[in-house]
């Protein structure tokens, strides 16, 4: 069960807090770095419990010893002005994305939910459902289970599935027109990549057969167009190395869980290209050991 109470705004800016009962973690796969989550029996218990996200626990405590600690806000409730109660904290668990892929994680705090604290309720909260049910037969009993107790209760039933690709679909979009670009950028490289080392062996046709009048092997003209393609191709690959560097943090809003400076991308972009460049000397070059020596020489 998750409710969404509204923050006092003593407990600090976008400080997140989630009034939530003992299966919140699990059903949702958030994991727990330190200490435990809740129980039924701290649940039951006189006791106010507290479990800190990631971000907010290295803030609060950058020595790593949050579990145990006790926190207590000043001015808790909003329409009260009197201090909090004093909260024990049990665990602290993983950081979560809950505005959106490409949002920053939120500092977030997680208090548990107990009978002895109903004032802290809100009318506003979230029931999350575990079930093998199609969806679809789980909304119908939802709904007639929550009108037995409030008929006039407004009630949105959605997979969880559905929400989670929601906040994906502006991202995914993004990311799908700009490889979309990406590959339009990549064929054209390989197209000019192409003409001009064609353009360049069709310039030194000439030389090209005065090399083989002389003696030289078709394997040493392969080596020479492929050597002079693969120079230009090197070249390039600097320039465009430094400019992806010094416009990557543009795109630091279409990443998730990628820094817009991860080597294994950049080795990735590399090797691929090389692939396709050496491809596209190789059919020029091969072309060139063709040449015959009498025609290049009255080449013109």
């Amino acid at each position: 069960m998750l409710g969404r109470p509204p923050i006092p705004p003593e407990t600090g800016g976008t400080l997140v807090r989630r009034l939530v009962t003992p299966d919140y973690f699990r059903v949702l796969n958030i994991p727990i770095l330190q200490g435990q989550g809740f129980t039924e029996e701290e649940r039951s218990a006189k006791g106010d419990f507290m479990a800190l996200s990631k971000r907010l626990a290295e803030r609060l405590f950058p020595k790593g010893d949050a579990v145990g600690q006790h926190i207590q806000f000043a001015n808790y409730r909003p329409y009260f002005a009197i201090d909090g109660p004093v909260f024990t904290v049990v665990g602290v668990a993983g950081d979560v994305k809950n505005d959106g892929l490409a949002e920053q994680d939120e500092p977030e705090y997680y208090e548990l939910w107990s009978n002895h604290h109903p004032e802290s309720w809100s009318r506003h909260c979230v029931f999350l459902v575990e079930t093998n049910l199609p969806s679809s037969v789980m909304a119908q009993w939802l709904r007639i289970q929550i009108a037995k107790l409030d008929p006039t209760a407004p009630v949105e039933v959605e997979p969880l599935t559905e929400t989670v690709e929601r906040l994906a679909d502006r991202p995914r979009f993004e990311t799908a027109l700009v490889g979309f670009f990406a590959a339009a950028g990549l064929l054209l490289a390989i197209v000019g990549l192409y003409g001009v080392v064609a353009f360049l062996v069709a310039q030194r046709t000439q030389e090209i057969g005065v090399r083989m009048a002389l003696g030289a092997t078709r394997g040493n003209i392969l080596r020479l167009v492929l050597a002079k393609g693969m120079v230009l191709v090197l070249v390039g690959g600097f320039i465009g190395l430094g400019i992806a560097f010094a416009v990557s943090r543009l795109l630091r809003s279409l990443l998730f869980d990628v820094s817009a400076h991860d080597p294994a991308s950049y080795l990735t972009v590399v090797l691929v290209l090389s692939v396709v460049a050496l491809a596209a000397n190789l059919v020029p070059a091969l072309v060139a050991t063709r040449v015959d020596p009498n025609v290049a020489l009255r080449y013109e």
